[in-house]
């Protein structure tokens, strides 16, 4: 059973390292990795066929061949919707995505007001399940940042070779061991960690200083 597991690890390595992104007849092939991020021409980015910014989440449904968990997340007196999809294989690789919402302030007070069930997040914020009405009604809703984890861990050289030379690399500032790898024309902040699972943020590039300004900050 080892064995099979170390072999899978290592096909799905080889698919980051040998990939190409055209066929023997020169078409493109249909892009769905984490590191194919598109730049379009009014600066919006298109990463795994989803455009953040533009992109209903009923869309996101029919790329990812899946339905999401939906719930409102409250930290730090800032509301969050996000939709979770765990799991999904796409394009030979394994990892869960999280997209959030593009909802308006008095929209998210609203679905907190409405009382549906809490429990205990973490970093001790506050979690609002979704009852399904409320969640079909959110399919109409557009994607705005994107939070992809896979669940194959990635090593620094495979970084470098398929996401190139970050603009910045920013030490982590947990317990953990690890650095941003921050690349801002993709609007991407890749999270490596030497123990555990990576983190790849992505945002619409025109709005990277979010991600940025805080890592830089005392």
């Amino acid at each position: 059973m080892k064995k099979i597991i170390i072999l899978s690890v290592l096909v799905i390595l080889v698919l980051f390292f040998t990939f190409n992104e055209k066929t023997g007849n020169g078409k493109l092939i249909v892009q769905t990795y984490p590191w194919q991020v598109n730049i379009l021409p009014d600066g919006r980015s298109r990463v795994f066929g989803v455009v953040l910014g533009e992109t209903l989440l009923k869309e996101v449904d029919v790329i990812l061949n899946n339905t999401p968990k939906m719930a409102l997340f409250e930290l730090d007196k800032k509301l969050a919707l996000e939709a979770y999809y765990k799991n999904i294989s796409l394009g030979g690789l394994i990892g869960s995505f999280i997209f959030t919402l593009d909802v308006s302030d008095k929209q998210l007070i609203k679905i907190k007001n409405e009382g549906h069930k809490q429990k205990r997040a973490e970093n001790n914020g506050v979690r609002y399940e979704l009852d399904k009405p409320a969640s079909d009604k959110a399919k109409t809703l557009i994607v705005k940042n994107l939070i992809y984890i896979p669940t194959v861990q990635l090593d620094e050289e495979t970084i470098i070779q398929r996401f190139g030379q970050p603009t910045f690399k920013i030490k982590l500032k947990t317990k953990e061991i690890g650095w941003h790898y921050l690349y801002p024309e993709k609007g991407l902040d890749l999270i490596y960690k030497e123990e555990g699972k990576e983190v790849l943020q992505y945002v619409s590039p025109a709005k990277f200083n979010l991600l940025l300004e805080p890592l830089q900050s005392h």
